[in-house]
């Protein structure tokens, strides 16, 4: 038979409080209280609080011997309890604690040498366990059982199995769970701010858009923005033309027609080609419509590809140099030129959408604008709309925090893929491509670096190879600066 002496000798001293507290008046001491336990044991397990210093020293001082004084033979093997304290949120602990219990403090916590120390100096074997993360009960078992057959050897020496039975081995060493990740919080990301992106639609630094409204207006815009935004105006300006010497001639539509069409935004525009050109034919990424255009040779030559074909809103597209007019220098920009129907009005709203991604409920052209958002296939403006028109303006929030989602997403593929960027960082391992734009409207700094009096503002290159930094910590900046993640690429 194998019995445990003394298990858990902490909570079984509380147990025996009240009989010593009757037994005061008497001579009666715990080690004869304790004395029928383990007079015919086996083996003597001797447990101890690894929370609780007094209580190894009580081991050594007093346990230790009364059990070696009346049961001089019968193997010891001493156990640290309640290891998960070692490694647990004290604080936790001790809230879940009786109100009136003593705190377990981080100083009263014992490293595992403190018991192996006692164990070797008492010659006993060392074991620690925790019930709570069921660790180290099978190993106290087993070993106490190895130490009680190995102790019966020289009282049934001729019995050969005893012989086989190992010493009791060695503990493997407790893996502590795995800590909870720290709490971090992230601040609020800078591209919720919607005032840079509105802003930069007022003061366009570093456009590289013009359209051209009923042929005398005239709006900057930036491409990173409306291809984000819209997948009509990704495939627009994603077209590939030569400027070399191709052009086509488009006839000039009259004004009754333009007055007809203005509501509608209907195009049924005649092409007319001059003799003695060769048609070619090309195709937008993801449209349907193939756009044509001509080729002739003359003393001015400029490539202007019809797009009435093509989309509802749009007249032509040209490449040309322009005048900032921000910054009064002159910039390489792709002008695109309207329909005569679209307005002033509805279509800067429509543009102030693609930039922030709010509607005002205030303004007074929503069908209008519902017309541009439909020719244009922002098809999140048309229901913003819709649900003003129908009083349930509430509901555009979520349509707001789902095209801010995958505005991002659009801007993490286009950084990765270095669409539409304009400028170029050189570090010292090499080189990161970004948009000015984003930058711009969300970091304070690149504002004033790009749209200031430094030369980087006039420069599509900014060199950084003296300065202390990496590419893939430049990497994390821009990431962060533009979608608010700590992302490499």
């Amino acid at each position: 038979m194998v019995s445990m002496g003394i298990a858990e000798l902490t909570t079984l001293t509380g147990r025996l409080a009240n009989i010593l507290g009757q037994t005061e008046a008497s001579d009666i001491t715990v080690c004869d209280i304790l004395l029928p336990l383990i007079i015919w044991s086996d083996v003597v397990v001797l447990c101890f609080s690894i929370a609780n210093p007094n209580s190894l020293h009580h081991v050594k001082t007093m346990w230790h011997m009364e059990i070696k004084h009346f049961c001089p033979r019968t193997p010891v093997i001493l156990v640290g309890c309640q290891l998960d304290l070692r490694y647990a949120d004290l604080e936790a602990v001790n809230r879940a604690r009786r109100p009136l219990a003593r705190p377990i403090k981080p100083g009263d916590i014992l490293p595992p040498e403190s018991g192996r120390e006692v164990a070797k100096e008492l010659g006993i074997s060392y074991y620690e366990t925790s019930v709570f993360d069921q660790f180290g009960i099978k190993d106290i078992f087993d070993n106490a059982i190895r130490a009680a057959l190995i102790s019966r050897r020289h009282l049934q020496f001729w019995k050969s199995h005893l012989r086989k039975v190992q010493k009791p081995l060695l503990q493997a060493p407790f893996l502590p769970p795995k800590a909870p990740p720290p709490l971090i919080k992230i601040p609020e990301c800078v591209i919720n701010n919607r005032e840079g992106p509105g802003l930069l639609l007022d003061s366009p630094l570093c456009a590289d858009v013009m359209f051209i409204l009923q042929d005398h207006i005239h709006i900057f815009a930036h491409k990173i923005y409306l291809s984000t935004s819209s997948s009509k105006f990704y495939d627009l300006f994603q077209m590939d033309f030569s400027d070399e010497s191709q052009c086509l001639v488009v006839t000039e539509r009259h004004a009754r027609d333009a007055l007809l069409r203005t509501l509608s935004l209907d195009t049924e525009e005649d092409v007319a080609v001059l003799p003695n050109l060769s048609p070619c034919s090309l195709r937008a990424s993801k449209s349907d419509g193939t756009l044509k255009m001509m080729s002739f040779s003359g003393k001015h030559r400029r490539t202007k590809l019809s797009l009435a074909s093509w989309s509802k809103a749009f007249y032509s597209i040209h490449k040309e140099s322009v005048t900032n007019p921000v910054t009064g220098s002159p910039a390489h920009m792709t002008v695109v030129k309207m329909d005569y129907s679209i307005q002033l009005g509805p279509f800067s709203a429509v543009l102030r959408f693609l930039y922030t991604g709010e509607l005002d409920e205030e303004e007074r052209d929503l069908m209008k604008i519902a017309q541009i958002a439909e020719v244009l296939e922002v098809f999140d403006l048309r229901m913003m709309v819709e649900n003003i028109m129908n009083h349930e303006g509430f509901m555009n929030q979520e349509i707001t925090k789902a095209f801010h989602v995958r505005k991002s997403n659009r801007i993490k593929e286009c950084l990765n893929k270095n669409t539409f960027t304009d400028v170029t960082f050189r570090l010292e391992d090499g080189t990161i491509n970004a948009h000015r734009p984003l930058l711009i409207s969300s970091c304070d700094w690149m504002a004033a670096v790009f749209g200031g009096s430094f030369m980087e503002s006039a420069n599509n290159e900014v060199s950084l190879q003296h300065r202390v930094m990496s590419s893939l910590g430049l990497v994390c900046c821009v990431g962060w600066i533009l979608h608010g993640e700590l992302t490499t690429r």
